[in-house]
């Protein structure tokens, strides 16, 4: 069972590309790992340091397209390096769900599912953003024990 916490969610500095597509998961999937190959290849080339896994966050959503940022923590020193289409942000800091997804990538709409079922028992209203953060690399673990850390910012 899910375990949904409401915490104080500090920022982090991280470096991303830009990034919209169709709300599907194979769409999703190709433009986040064209983005994560590209954010990579500015931070190796530019000599910066990982402070973290990579994430994406979200900012807009329909029903047809997404928006999203996709990237990797990096240290605020760092984060001033971003140019071009690679740009620097921060987490948002403030209360948040906070929750782990286990499983494929393409089943996390139904922890998104499950997770606005239980805001609603809660009383509780969504904001934005919402930032995934990709605790294991899918290259090395398999597909059902790959997890998550979603963290949602509340109205």
């Amino acid at each position: 069972m899910t375990e949904y916490k409401i915490i104080e969610a500090h920022e982090e500095p991280y470096v991303y590309a830009e990034c919209r597509c169709a709300m599907q998961p194979e769409a999703i999937s190709k433009a986040m790992g064209k983005a994560f190959e590209d954010v990579m290849d500015f931070i190796q080339s530019h000599g910066m340091a990982l402070t973290g896994p990579a994430l994406s966050a979200y900012y807009s959503f329909d029903p047809d397209t997404v928006e999203f940022r996709a990237g990797f923590f990096v240290s605020a020193e760092d984060a001033k390096k971003a140019e071009g289409g690679i740009k620097a942000g921060m987490t948002p800091a403030g209360r948040v769900v906070n929750f782990i997804h286990t499983g494929p990538y393409t089943r996390l709409g139904e922890s998104y599912q499950a997770m606005m079922g239980w805001l609603q028992q809660h009383g509780l209203e969504l904001g934005a953003p919402t930032w995934e953060v990709y605790i294991d690399d899918p290259d090395s673990v398999p597909q059902d024990k790959l997890r998550t850390d979603i963290f949602v910012a509340l109205a």
